[in-house]
């Protein structure tokens, strides 16, 4: 039968791997924080229904959808 080993007991006994493992995990933790500002700066963005060009969400209709755009209205024939 074997005995469960937590991390706290495997640290007691190597705080030289205690100190390493503490500084890895801020380093991700940190990476996390930057990678989640990083999401937080970055508008949301629709694709338009008829080109696929990119817009701001902020730029849909009231059903919160582009389904045509200037780039589509300038590219129509019937345009004058």
């Amino acid at each position: 039968m074997t005995d469960m080993i937590s991390c706290e007991e495997v640290f007691e006994a190597d705080v030289n791997a205690r100190a390493e493992f503490d500084v890895v995990c801020d380093e991700w933790l940190n990476e996390a924080i930057v990678a989640q500002d990083a999401e937080m700066d970055e508008p949301p963005t629709l694709e338009c229904e008829g080109c696929g060009e990119v817009w701001f969400a902020s730029q849909a209709g009231e059903n919160g959808r582009i389904e045509w755009c200037r780039k589509c209205y300038k590219n129509d024939p019937y345009y004058v």
